[in-house]
Order: structure tokens, then C-alpha cells, then sequence
């Protein structure tokens, strides 16, 4: 089996990290609890999206 290495450029790598820090942000600034967990939830889906690719 043939591994490839793909990587992404630091200019993406910084878009995706301030993507993830600005939906951290407003998950925590969130006070109702159901809405912040649904926040975070997200934010992990989106991060297992991109570990998946």
C-alpha cells in the first residue's frame, strides 16, 4: 500500500486554526448550556470532517 503525503500550505493551516478559534469563541460565550454543547459539537465534527479527507 502506497502512503501519500499531502500537505496543506501554512496560509490554509492558519485559516482553518482561525476557524476553529472563532467558533470556539462564540460556543464559550454562549450561556445556555444546550446551545454551547451544540457549538462544540460542531466545531468536532468539522475538525473529524477535515481529519477524514
Amino acid at each position: 500500500m502506497e502512503v501519500l503525503d499531502v500537505g496543506i500550505s501554512e496560509k490554509e493551516l492558519k485559516l482553518l486554526m482561525n476557524f476553529v478559534k472563532d467558533d470556539l469563541k462564540e460556543a464559550r460565550e454562549c450561556e445556555d448550556t444546550e446551545k454551547k454543547n451544540s457549538k462544540i459539537d460542531r466545531v468536532l465534527e468539522h475538525i473529524q470532517q477535515y481529519l477524514e479527507d
